[in-house]
């Protein structure tokens, strides 16, 4: 695609060959570096492209080859402009669109993150807002590398991080380490900065095993939410015993924390149910940028309704997007109509509501030790509550602090 896009720019024609020394012909062309592409014979001849600068090239290998050569279809930019040099409105309005399709291709229109379970999209973009990562910037002012070390650090669930561009894209690919896989062992990056590991919740340390780091804590111990766990200031003693200094790691461990948290759902005997009534409108809006420029809207003849949006960025092949994008919005018409449930049927709302917040939990790498949630009922409403006793490797990654980290010759003596 590149090198079509190239020799449309610089312009090519096409050539019939004729003559009986074609083999001749075709090794001289060789021998100079002139690129031939799709030679195709053609009755007792034979046709080639060659791009306009090195047509000019045959006139000498011609003459040393006794073939016969001769244009037949001229392609490109410029002999487009010469065709229609006339028209200067017209080739520079072509010229512009050239210009705007090539600063539109120095930026990054989309932004794409995957493999993500425990983080959501809108907190990754949040980091990369707040990273200077955004719609809009030049390609030029992202190093992967760098970029992916970054997320890596800030979101420790994150095993393995792949930052790369495609056209105007930025692809974040993330594959996330569960506490006690061997994938976080190798997912460390390089250049992670010196850092310790603190708790992210109230709890009982249930396992640790440190891979790199001090750690600060063992198995059975309480912890509060900041808690120190694993130390990035690995202290080095002198024949004495003494601290002579400190040597800084960024840390690296599978924790397991046991914490309590409440399960709380309600689903009442009676409630008002939606109803659909089977009408709808439909309403448009294009957005370039920032900018958006709405179409006027035909949602007045309903009366109570939802609506429900898709967005669509419109883009040139795989990875060119552009920062157009094409907003649809549904209203669908709806009354409210009061119902009573039985209470098999709030039984099964309520496991099933139940099941998804386990699942939910799994998800996330949390391991369930036991489960207290009982259904209570009045006459009102049916209560699923309890305690959910779990585990899970809730830890932050925070930056060394000397102050804070470095233990006294004491604590070691």
């Amino acid at each position: 695609m590149e090198r079509q896009f190239l020799d449309t720019l610089k312009g090519y024609v096409k050539i019939r060959i004729t003559g009986n020394s074609y083999d001749r012909f075709l090794n001289l062309c060789a021998f100079h570096g002139i690129r031939l592409w799709d030679l195709q014979p053609e009755g007792e001849s034979y046709t080639a492209f060659v791009d306009r600068g090195d047509f000019k090239k045959l006139k000498t290998i011609v003459r040393k080859s006794h073939a016969s050569v001769r244009i037949t279809e001229r392609r490109g930019l410029p002999f487009f402009i010469h065709r229609y040099r006339k028209r200067k409105v017209y080739i520079a309005g072509i010229a512009a669109a050239f210009l705007l399709m090539a600063w539109l291709s120095a930026h990054i229109w989309n932004i794409r993150v995957d493999g993500n379970l425990s983080q959501t999209d809108d907190a990754v973009f949040e980091y990369l807002q707040n990273s200077g990562v955004r719609h809009g910037m030049r390609k030029s002012g992202v190093d992967c590398r760098e970029l992916a070390a970054r997320i890596r650090n800030y979101f420790t669930q994150f095993a393995w991080v792949s930052v790369e561009l495609k056209g105007t894209r930025l692809l974040i690919h993330v594959k996330e380490g569960i506490n006690g896989t061997e994938d976080s062992a190798a997912a460390l990056p390089e250049d992670a900065q010196p850092s310790g590991l603190e708790a992210a919740r109230d709890g009982t340390v249930v396992s640790i095993y440190v891979r790199s780091g001090l750690p600060q804590v063992k198995a059975g111990d309480e912890v509060r939410k900041g808690d120190l766990l694993v130390s990035g200031a690995i202290p080095v003693f002198d024949d004495g015993g003494g601290i002579l200094s400190y040597q800084y790691v960024a840390a690296d461990a599978d924790i397991v924390i046991r914490s309590e948290q409440r399960y709380y759902d309600a689903v009442p005997f009676s409630h008002l149910q939606k109803y659909r009534t089977g009408r709808e409108r439909h309403a448009w809006m294009v957005r370039i940028g920032e900018l958006p420029l709405a179409l006027p809207d035909r949602f007045d003849a309903l009366g109570q309704y939802d609506v429900t949006g898709s967005l669509t960025q419109l883009q040139l092949g795989e990875n060119f997007y552009l920062p157009v994008y094409l907003e649809k919005y549904t209203a669908r018409e709806y009354e409210y109509v009061e119902v009573t449930r039985t209470r098999d049927e709030i039984t099964r709302i309520l496991q099933e509501d139940f099941q998804y917040f386990i699942k939910n939990l799994k998800e996330k790498g949390v391991q369930l030790f036991e489960n207290d949630v009982r259904i209570e009922w009045n006459e009102k409403s049916a209560i699923a509550s309890g305690t959910l006793v779990t585990g899970s490797g809730d830890v932050r990654r925070v930056a060394v602090d000397d102050a804070r980290e470095e233990l006294s010759d004491d604590e070691y003596g």
